[in-house]
């Protein structure tokens, strides 16, 4: 059963619900247009109509899709990039604050974000949302927090593909590609009416229409389907701004003003000798937090805020265009699929293809046209089995009679089906090539041969002619890059190991917050101070081989070079090999690569026995001198050993102190969240009691009524007692 929500949220039922259905209604067409050709590509590109009409013109129902291999091949190239991800320190951070610690941390963060990004491209997630962006227009992927597995309460960080994109809504008014600067976005949930009521009860659904037909605005909330009764669970994302105070603070460090004073308290209890940072800026400033509440056609399910710095949906653009939607009015974001322009040419081709489908299905099987008189009846056989060789013979005339002659057999000629069907059949492949930019098989051609060179020079032309998809689809991944910046200080609050991914594509793990292990790091950091920056990489495996031609040709030309690649940079040449077991070849190179370094560090250390022999004689000749300066030296190293100890001292000392600073920052925040959260308790435990009092005073309303209504009827009763009384002493009197 759901839990009572207070009313100052239930108050908010109204404008969510009208945010979701104009937001709805202003993204229609990109809606309906990707069900369309998702269905067009994938399923199949008769529609209902084109088939009533083939069936009245007895015409087959051929289909000649052409366009799902296109976007297959855009998407098997997509699969092999492996795009470049950087994390790096925030712009406007002190000197104090770039130091080895962050510089650690960074390496970790990275890291682990490439670990996250790599787990659910082995799930298909990169390839399923490039799909949708090329087949459908666009996609969604949302980002959220679960347990590791059911029997932990450690926390994990996960990315995955909505299960359909067109369920999917955000703010008409956002204007970035991912659609992270709207205002609010939400996810929609089909639920059937016996799952809903087990979940929240029947009241719930009290009041729900359950209609069988579609609202005028093509949204409704509650609806019947096939016998079953469907309704729609919202689960909405908004953002919800305070204005508040925030401080700068000596050390850099910007904090909200109200959390100074608690941040002095902490500084205090802590015993900290010290003196803590003042402030030397203030300024107002938006301060916003996510809130999530989850609403139906009339109820407020849940209201709660969230530990999101930003909307936890992601929009992916594939190449979307602002258009009007008639002359003077306002535009609108119109989505279009890879293969929007093609829609015409496939349907070409299936009329095409129908129509000679047709001929062939209407095609004359006779060979020859001939009286039935003029056939001897010997010769039957040889006119109806044309396939055996016969000699075939005919009655010239009719009873051998010379006055009646009969007509001679004739052959019968086919009719040549029309060359402009057969012409616009195959042309039809080529004028698809000019408009959706894949000239792969045209490149190749060259006279009467084909060329290796010019294939992999126009595979790669069709990569660029796609590049606008990829471009959005990189911006999608830097709004998930930095949501997990966000999340990671959050939920990576206990001692544990993270798996971390590096460059090279090498894995490993590492101790976090445990204060026991000397490899451990602290993850509490702040998110302001760091920026994620994903890139497109190598495009394909084509220009990894044409890559790898390139380096093998100059290996080849240059001898020093060579020995350049065979040495330092054998990990770039085994990064541009497509090949199985590359991930341990990469890892071989590298060990090879690091005992490589050690072997000539090593011959650099062996002595020389001439220049051992040399150094002796001098060490005789200056020996005096020697012993003389070594007593100078020895002070002034124990001076030099000093100060280094000291500084080293001070530098760990204020790496400790940012440590606690971000620590004490994190609690913070923490206890205003729970603060926040506290507060939302309490006024639902206001509004429960509320109910409850009023339900009391109700019932005991309903008592008294109750009891007064008794004594009523018992005075009744006792007055028409004493009523029949009288009536029968005045009876005995008379």
């Amino acid at each position: 059963m759901a839990r009572e929500i207070a009313q100052v949220y239930k108050d908010k039922l109204p404008t969510i619900k009208r945010n979701i259905e104009q937001s709805s209604q202003y993204f229609k067409k990109n809606y309906d247009r990707y069900q369309r050709f998702m269905k067009f590509v994938f399923d199949t590109s008769l529609s209902p109509n084109d088939l009533a009409t083939l069936k009245a013109l007895n015409k087959p129902n051929l289909e000649f899709g052409i366009l799902e291999a296109y976007i297959n091949r855009r998407v098997g190239e997509f699969a092999l990039h492996e795009p470049d991800l950087e994390v790096r320190a925030a712009d406007g951070l002190t000197t104090a604050q770039i130091n080895e610690n962050l510089t650690t941390t960074i390496n970790v963060v990275e890291g682990h974000v490439r670990e996250i990004i790599d787990n659910v491209n082995s799930d298909g997630f990169r390839s399923q949302l490039y799909k949708d962006t090329m087949g459908g227009g666009f996609s969604v992927a949302e980002v959220y927090t679960d347990y590791l597995h059911d029997m932990t309460f450690e926390q994990c960080i996960k990315v995955e593909r909505v299960f359909n994109p067109a369920l999917c809504g955000f703010d008409p008014l956002a204007r970035e590609s991912h659609k992270g600067d709207g205002q609010y976005c939400f996810k929609i949930t089909p639920r059937t009416k016996e799952e809903f009521e087990t979940e929240y009860g029947k009241e719930a659904t009290l009041g729900m229409s359950f209609t069988r037909n579609v609202d005028v605005n093509g949204f409704s909330w509650s609806y019947e389907n096939q016998q079953q009764k469907i309704l729609l669970v919202v689960d909405y994302f908004c953002k919800e701004s305070k204005r508040e105070k925030i401080a700068k603070l000596t050390n850099g460090h910007v904090i909200l003003a109200k959390h100074y004073e608690q941040l002095l308290d902490i500084w205090q209890k802590q015993g900290r000798i010290e003196q803590p940072p003042m402030i030397v800026q203030e300024r107002w400033s938006q301060i916003e937090s996510i809130w999530h509440y989850r609403v139906c056609e009339n109820k407020m399910l849940e209201a709660r805020q969230t530990n999101y710095r930003y909307l936890p949906l992601v929009f992916f653009d594939g190449n979307s265009v602002t258009v009007e939607s008639s002359p003077g009015n306002a535009s609108y974001q119109m989505t279009r699929p890879y293969v929007y322009q093609a829609e015409g040419v496939q349907r070409l081709k299936n009329f095409a293809g129908q129509s000679i489908g047709a001929e062939l299905e209407t095609m004359v099987q006779h060979k020859f046209m001939v009286a039935i008189e003029s056939i001897p009846e010997d010769y039957i056989d040889a006119y109806t089995n044309p396939q055996q060789a016969q000699v075939l013979a005919y009655n010239a005339f009719y009873d051998k009679n010379p006055q009646l002659p009969l007509p001679a057999p004739q052959v019968i000629q086919r009719t040549d089906t029309p060359a402009i069907v057969q012409a616009t059949f195959e042309g039809t492949d080529r004028t698809t090539q000019a408009i959706l930019g894949s000239f792969d098989a045209q490149q190749g051609v060259v006279g009467d041969r084909i060329s290796g060179r010019a294939i992999e020079m126009g595979a790669i032309q069709s990569d660029a002619a796609s590049l606008p998809y990829l471009e959005n689809f990189i911006k999608g991944m830097n709004r998930i890059g930095q949501i997990l910046l966000d999340l990671i200080p959050k939920y990576y609050v206990t001692p544990r190991s993270i798996p971390i991914r590096k460059a090279n594509g090498l894995r490993s793990y590492q101790v976090i917050n445990d204060p026991t292990s000397e490899d451990s790091i602290d993850l509490n950091y702040d998110p302001m101070s760091l920026q994620i920056k994903i890139k497109a990489g190598v495009n394909s495996s084509m220009q990894k081989r044409y890559a790898l031609d390139q380096i093998t040709r100059l290996m080849q030309s240059s001898e020093s070079f060579s020995a350049f690649m065979n040495s330092v940079g054998l990990d770039i040449l085994v990064q541009n090999l497509d090949i199985n077991g590359v991930e341990e070849l990469k890892k071989r190179a590298a060990d090879f690569i690091e005992a490589q370094q050690k072997a000539e560090q090593a011959a650099k250390e062996q002595p020389d026995p001439m220049q051992e022999i040399i150094q002796l004689e001098q060490a005789k000749i200056e020996g005096q001198q020697r012993l003389e300066a070594e007593k100078i030296m020895q002070r002034r190293d124990e001076a030099q050993a000093k100060q280094a100890n000291e500084a080293a001292r001070v530098a760990i000392d204020e790496q400790k102190a940012q440590i606690d600073f971000y620590k004490m920052i994190a609690e913070l925040e923490e206890k205003a969240r729970r603060q926040a959260m506290e507060e939302s308790k309490n006024a639902e435990e206001q509004a429960r009691e509320a109910i409850t009092l009023a339900m009391d005073v109700q019932k005991t309303q309903f008592d008294m009524n109750k009891n007064q209504r008794v004594e009523n009827l018992q005075d009744l009763a006792i007055f028409e007692q004493g009523q029949n009384s009288s009536f029968e002493e005045n009876q005995r009197g008379e």
